[in-house]
C-alpha cells in the first residue's frame, strides 16, 4: 500500500487520517485494520455524556469524529444516518443522542437487525410520527398514520422502482419502470406500525435508552388486529396478534425483498466512494449483501468491505465520472485530522455548525427532512452533469452562501482554534484546541520563505489532503501566494518567539485554505 493509497482509504472509511493513522494502516494492511476497528470499543456513549451534563450532543459528535479512535464505526454509522434519517431539528435531544448510539452499535450487524432497531427507536417514532400511532376506527373516521410506512418503503428499504440486482430499473412490456409499491401497500404496512409508545423522558431521562414499548395497555388496545396486506404478503386478522408478531413479518419481508440489496448497496457506495457507480459495481456489492459468503444476508460489515475494496474503487485511471463532491462535514474533519487536531481533556466543545453563512451549513443529525441534506438522485439542473445523465447528491447544498461560509469558518478555525473555560473536577480550566504540525512549521520557519520551502509545504499538504494529486497550476499559485501574502507581516527586527511562530502558522493556514477551496480537494476521487 502506497501512502497515497492509505490516505485515500482512510478518507473513505474514517473522518480522515492523521499522520499516525496513515502510518498505522500501512503497517497493518487493510485486513488487519478492519479487524482491529470492528473489535474496537466505542467508549462512552453520546447519551451518557448528555445525561451526565458533561457535553451536548453536537459537541459529543464532533469529539468522536475528530478525536475518537473507533473511526470506522463512526464513519459507517454516519453514512447510515444519511440513509436512515432522524433529525435533531424535531426530536428530543436525549432520543437523538441515543439514536446515534444505536447506529454506532449496530452498523456492523445485519440489515435485518438494523431496520428493527431503527424502527423501535424513540427518535424515529417521534421523527416520523408513529409514536402513539392508533389502529383504524371507522366510527370516528380515524386511520393509522402512514408516514413511517411510506418512508420505510421509499427510503429505508426498497425504493420507488423495482430493481435488478445491479441497481438498474426493471421495465415492463412497454419499456416503462415498474413501481415497487403502491398506495395500498402503504396503507397495509401502516397498520403494522400501530401500538407503539415511548417512555416519558421528562419523568425519567435515563429512559431515553429504551426502545418504544410494543407491549402494555396502549399496544394491546391500539395495535391493528385486522388484516394487513403489503408487498404481496398477508397478515391475517387476529384479535390476539401482537405488534411484535406483525413487526416480525414486516421486517422479514423488507429484508428479503429483491430491491433491498441493490437499493442499500448503491447508496452506501455513494456515501463512501463515488456518486455514479457502474451497474457492475453495484451488483458486486449487492451480491455480498445477499450472501456474505457464509450464508448470512445483509451482513453490513461485509458490505462495507465490499464497497471500499471493490476493484472500481481502486481503478488506476478512473474516468471523469468517478468520485464525488466532498460534503462540508467531511471537508472539515478530513483537513483537521490531517493536521493532527487535538483537544485538552477530550472536551471538544464545538457546537452545531449548521449555519450556512458562517459555518459548515451541515451538522450531523440535523437534516431538515427525512430526505437528508441531499437526495441520492439529485441532478444539478442545467449543468454538464445533467446533460451527461449523472447525479451529484452533495451539490444540492452547494451554493454561493455555503461556499463562502465554508472557507470563512475554516480560516477562522485554523487561525483561532476554539478555546473554552470549563469546570473540571470543580476547577475552572481553560480547554484549548490545537494542531500538532511542528514538522510543517519546520519547513516554513524562515523570514524570507523560499520557493523550494513553499513547494515542500504544498507537496506535504497535498499528500495529506489530495491523494490523487494536484494540478501544476494550483501548486504554483499556492506557492506564490504563500510566499507573498505574509512577507510584509514578518518583522525581522522583532525578537524570536510568538510573533514568528504565528507567522509560520499563518503561512500553513493560508496554504491549507487554498487547497480546501480547490477542485482537487473538493472533488473526492479526482486523479491529476
Amino acid at each position: 500500500m502506497t501512502r497515497s493509497d492509505a490516505v485515500t482509504f482512510l478518507q473513505r472509511t474514517t473522518f480522515g487520517g492523521s499522520t499516525a493513522d496513515v502510518d498505522h494502516l500501512i503497517s497493518l494492511g487493510t485486513e488487519a485494520w478492519f479487524a482491529e476497528q470492528i473489535a474496537m470499543d466505542t467508549g462512552d456513549t453520546h447519551l451518557n455524556r448528555r445525561l451526565g451534563g458533561d457535553i451536548r450532543f453536537a459537541s459529543s459528535l464532533w469529539g468522536h469524529y475528530l478525536g475518537g479512535e473507533h473511526q470506522l464505526r463512526l464513519r459507517y454509522s454516519y453514512a447510515l444516518s444519511q440513509i436512515f434519517v432522524a433529525s435533531d431539528a424535531t426530536v428530543n435531544a436525549l432520543h437523538i443522542a441515543n439514536y446515534a448510539d444505536l447506529l454506532e452499535a449496530n452498523c456492523f450487524g445485519t440489515y435485518r437487525q438494523l431496520i428493527e432497531t431503527v424502527t423501535r427507536s424513540a427518535a424515529m417514532g417521534e421523527f416520523l410520527t408513529y409514536d402513539r400511532n392508533r389502529r383504524e376506527d371507522a366510527r370516528r373516521g380515524r386511520v393509522p398514520d402512514e408516514n413511517y410506512a411510506r418512508e420505510i418503503l421509499q427510503l429505508f428499504s426498497i425504493g420507488l422502482w423495482e430493481l435488478n440486482l445491479d441497481g438498474s430499473r426493471r421495465l415492463d412490456g412497454s419499456g416503462q419502470p415498474i413501481p415497487a409499491y403502491d398506495q395500498d401497500d402503504i396503507l397495509g404496512l401502516a397498520r403494522v406500525f400501530t401500538g407503539f409508545i415511548t417512555a416519558s423522558v421528562s419523568n425519567d431521562p435515563a429512559s431515553a435508552v429504551l426502545p418504544m414499548y410494543s407491549v402494555g395497555s396502549f399496544s394491546e388496545a391500539q395495535h391493528e388486529t385486522g388484516e394487513k396486506r403489503f408487498l404481496g404478503v398477508v397478515i391475517p386478522a387476529s384479535e390476539t396478534r401482537t405488534l411484535d408478531e406483525s413487526l416480525e413479518v414486516a421486517f422479514d419481508t423488507l429484508d428479503n425483498h429483491p430491491n433491498t440489496a441493490p437499493f442499500i448497496s448503491h447508496q452506501l457506495i455513494q456515501r463512501l466512494v463515488t456518486s455514479n457507480p457502474s451497474p457492475a459495481y453495484v451488483q458486486r456489492v449487492a451480491e455480498v449483501f445477499v450472501d456474505d459468503g457464509s450464508g448470512v444476508r445483509g451482513n453490513l460489515a461485509a458490505v462495507l468491505e465490499a464497497v471500499v475494496l471493490d476493484e472500481e474503487a481502486w481503478q488506476p485511471n478512473p474516468p471523469a465520472t468517478f468520485g464525488k463532491l466532498r460534503e462540508p462535514v467531511l471537508r472539515f474533519t478530513t483537513i483537521t485530522r490531517a493536521l493532527n487536531v487535538q483537544c485538552d481533556n477530550d472536551r471538544w466543545l464545538i457546537s452545531s455548525l449548521s449555519n450556512s453563512a458562517t459555518e459548515l451549513g451541515q451538522q450531523p443529525y440535523e437534516s431538515p427532512s427525512v430526505f437528508n441534506f441531499y437526495r441520492p438522485g439529485y441532478v444539478p439542473p442545467q449543468t454538464p452533469l445533467a446533460d451527461a445523465g449523472l447525479v451529484s447528491p452533495e451539490m444540492q447544498i452547494a451554493n454561493e452562501t455555503t461556499a463562502i461560509g465554508w472557507v470563512n469558518y475554516l480560516a477562522q478555525f485554523l487561525d483561532r482554534p476554539p478555546a473554552w473555560s470549563v469546570a473540571i473536577n470543580g476547577v475552572d480550566t481553560l480547554v484549548t484546541t490545537s494542531f500538532e504540525f511542528d514538522d510543517l512549521i519546520s519547513i516554513v520557519a524562515m523570514a524570507d520563505l523560499t520557493a523550494v520551502a513553499a513547494g515542500e509545504l504544498v507537496d506535504e499538504l497535498a499528500a495529506r489532503l489530495c491523494p490523487g494529486g494536484i494540478s501544476a497550476t494550483l501548486r504554483e499559485v499556492i506557492i506564490r501566494r504563500t510566499r507573498e501574502v505574509f512577507d510584509d507581516r514578518y518583522d525581522p527586527d522583532e525578537p524570536e518567539g510568538r510573533r514568528q511562530v504565528d507567522v509560520h502558522r499563518e503561512r500553513i493556514a493560508a496554504a491549507v485554505v487554498m487547497l480546501a477551496v480547490s477542485i482537487d480537494f473538493l472533488h473526492e476521487g479526482i486523479q491529476r
